[in-house]
């Protein structure tokens, strides 16, 4: 018997030696088809561990959302129409539990300027369930819009002063605090006593006062003034740098904050999680409680998480975020001062960006875009120069 693969070659006359390797060629055919179609739906199925950014949608905090509510609705005191827009960009996001992200997603977002691809560890580690996830995004969404309404009644005039509640204590803080005492005063040993009045004023007086120092702090419990004794911490190193992140010492507390004013704002903003829209939210408050139009009429988006105290913080996804405000029609954007490297070199051709580290600041810039010279705007470019 002869070998299909070692036959002789055909004479040129006859047809015996060929039917063999035609079924043979066949065979190897079929193979192949089959292994190019697993390929093929392997490449369209089997998830793999990486995140896909992308645009996402923008929404309006001056207009009203799809069923016809308005997504800001402030009240307790007298509001003004607003005209323009104040839109809060958001990341659309494939790869996390529920939403799985394939090989031919992952080169569609390669080939995409717009889209990025990040290790899932980043973003949603395989630790957390696609409920746990939606959990802790909506828990970030709600500590933005708190601190949104807290910084914007402050930054308006409309509260003046904060009131910081316990809300715990860290692992190495002993002290006889309890959740729900209100900070009322701060005297260190020796020293005089500062009423507590903002959370600026209190970091302040803690930049000054040495890792280890014994306070006594004023607070009201259930209605009673009580003095506690505490023992200040060392700052953390929680960069990795080497260095304190701050100067001074801690107290150790983990701090809750309201304004004390009747002025409340409320939210009609569903499926989306995550603290960056904390800086827009702030401002249409502030453009809601200000006479005139904050905007002038101009389509403004950003973003950036915010703090009670004002300070704007960076966020993942400037790149998305900018090319979604310009596929929704915004000319300008402000971009928290802490992302301008991931923003210089790719903003969206005729797109104006401003670098904001304050709420002060982002609303002097969206009253600068209002007047149309935005020749005194302080852009990524001019913050990096600096550096």
């Amino acid at each position: 018997m002869t070998d299909d693969l070692i036959a002789p070659a055909p004479s040129p006359g006859g047809t015996r030696g060929r039917r063999r390797p035609r079924r043979r060629t066949l065979v190897l055919a079929a193979a192949g088809v089959a292994g190019v179609v697993g390929l093929v739906v392997a490449g369209a199925t089997v998830p793999i561990d990486k995140v896909i950014e992308a645009p996402g949608p923008t929404w309006n905090v001056l207009s009203e959302s799809a069923d016809g509510q308005d997504l800001l609705t402030v009240s307790g005191a007298q509001t003004y129409p607003a005209d323009g827009a104040l839109r809060m960009t958001t990341v659309s996001v494939s790869g996390c539990p529920g939403h799985p992200v394939t090989f031919f997603m992952l080169v569609g977002a390669w080939l995409d300027e717009n889209q990025s691809v990040i290790d899932r560890d980043q973003v949603c580690p395989d630790s957390l369930t696609e409920e746990e996830v939606e959990q802790e995004g909506q828990a970030q969404m709600t500590s933005s819009q708190d601190a949104a309404v807290v910084a914007a009644l402050m930054e308006s005039g409309m509260a003046s002063r904060m009131i910081l509640t316990v809300a715990g204590l860290s692992g190495q803080q002993t002290a006889a605090l309890a959740e729900g005492d209100v900070l009322e005063s701060i005297t260190p040993a020796g020293g005089t006593t500062t009423r507590i009045t903002t959370y600026p004023e209190l970091r302040e007086i803690l930049s000054t006062i040495p890792a280890g120092t014994t306070v006594t702090l004023g607070v009201t419990r259930d209605g009673q003034a009580v003095d506690v004794e505490l023992t200040t911490l060392a700052p953390q190193d929680q960069d990795g740098d080497g260095q304190a992140d701050s100067e001074g010492s801690l107290l150790g507390l983990y701090l809750s904050a309201r304004a004390d004013s009747e002025i409340d704002a409320e939210f009609a903003l569903s499926d989306v999680g995550g603290p960056s829209a904390g800086a827009m939210f702030a401002l249409g408050i502030v453009d809601e409680l200000t006479p005139g139009d904050l905007t002038g009429g101009q389509d403004i988006a950003g973003t950036g998480t915010i703090s009670f105290d004002g300070q704007v913080g960076a966020i993942g996804g400037i790149r998305q975020k900018m090319a979604g405000a310009a596929q929704a029609g915004s000319d300008y954007f402000l971009a928290p001062t802490s992302n301008c490297a991931e923003v210089v070199g790719h903003v969206p051709e005729g797109m104006t960006v401003a670098a904001v580290s304050t709420l002060h600041e982002a609303v002097t810039a969206v009253e600068t875009i209002a007047s149309q010279d935005t020749s005194a705007l302080t852009t990524c470019e001019s913050v990096l120069d600096a550096d």
